[in-house]
């Protein structure tokens, strides 16, 4: 019996296997299609698991759609130096070799003239690709990759009605959020998309101690509009048990500063350092944090719980920082930070 059920359970095991094996295969051929938009795709190659370039050629096709009257075609280059989002087809890479040049995606009219390329859309951008939406969604967007170390793109909407054009940008988009999530829809049916900031210390400190949030846009009228309703509506709001965390924070920041044992200015490093182990810039993500979700009141009570008067007292150091000189002066500072950075409780362009 027990061997009856392990051929079962191994019978099951590799049938799940091989659905899925098969299911991925056929998903990198499968066609894209987004029907309000009047948008139609199929890759050109059946197989872009592995590029190659057979013979002499130095490119070759990833894909063709249909764009109502116009025809969008991607290419792929000899000597790649960077990569699709997510899959090779329906994706446009130039090549790293400076002899080789080439346009990564070509825009026909019905007559066969080239009415766009990349070098129109962002030429700047090394990658172009297809950014798949839901079939609802009435634009097709390109997704311009810009490489750097956290991946930086943008999204560019295009109408094929009455012409080609792009409508509206937005960028930058990037690795600091890894679901490739950024265009949703809400209960309301308004179409957002999530555009990522980042804001500096006060101070403009080293670039490891900025934090990065996401601001959220939506759709009117073929422009993009901070969603401020939207923005409000979905603020979060901090359980007990995680104020209660922070203020355990803030009490271990009082106690260092009320213990006199270091300088301001090594004490203005822990406040703002982006390390992230233990207390290091434990103040100012929270404090921003607060601010960010629309809890100003909540960022000033942390902040006079983890501020002691005692800061006042702390010896310069080696290299002050006088907007950070005392108490009273980092208050003021971190106010004129707020409005230059968080109206309405989110962060500015």
């Amino acid at each position: 019996m027990k061997n009856f059920k392990y051929i079962i359970f191994k019978f099951l095991l590799i049938t799940l296997l091989f659905s899925t094996i098969v299911s991925k295969l056929v998903a990198a051929e499968v066609s894209y299609q987004q029907e309000l938009a009047n948008l139609y795709c199929e890759p050109e190659n059946k197989d872009l698991s592995f590029i190659t370039f057979e013979g002499s050629n130095e490119r070759i096709s990833t894909g063709k759609c249909q764009f109502n009257d116009y025809q969008i075609e991607f290419y792929q280059y000899k000597y790649l130096a960077h990569s699709c989002y997510d899959r090779n087809y329906l994706c446009g890479i130039e090549s790293d070799a400076r002899d080789i040049i080439g346009n990564t995606v070509i825009v026909k009219d019905t007559n066969d003239n080239v009415v766009a390329t990349n070098i129109d859309i962002d030429e700047k951008a090394p990658v172009i690709e297809l950014f798949r939406m839901p079939s609802s969604f009435p634009y097709m967007v390109l997704r311009t990759n810009l490489g750097g170390a956290r991946s930086l793109a943008n999204l560019h909407f295009f109408t094929s009605i009455p012409i080609f054009k792009q409508v509206t940008s937005i960028g930058p988009i990037s690795g600091w959020r890894n679901d490739g999530k950024y265009i949703y829809s809400n209960e309301q049916g308004e179409w957002l998309v999530d555009k990522f900031i980042t804001v500096p210390t006060p101070h403009l400190s080293a670039l490891s101690d900025w934090l990065h949030f996401p601001v959220t846009y939506k759709f009117v009228d073929d422009r993009l509009v901070r969603a401020d309703e939207h923005i409000k509506a979905n603020l979060k709001i901090y359980s007990e048990s995680e104020l209660a965390n922070i203020a355990e924070e803030a009490l271990q920041i009082r106690t260092l500063i009320d213990g006199q044992t270091d300088n301001k200015w090594n004490m203005v490093n822990l406040l703002f350092s982006g390390k992230r182990d233990s207390l290091s810039g434990r103040f100012f993500s929270n404090f921003t944090d607060f601010v960010y979700e629309g809890q100003e009141n909540l960022a000033w009570q942390f902040f006079e719980q983890a501020i002691p008067d005692s800061y006042d007292m702390l010896p310069e150091g080696t290299a002050p920082v006088n907007m950070y000189a005392t108490k009273s002066i980092m208050k003021e500072t971190m106010k004129n930070w707020i409005k230059k950075y968080f109206p309405l409780g989110v962060s500015k362009d």
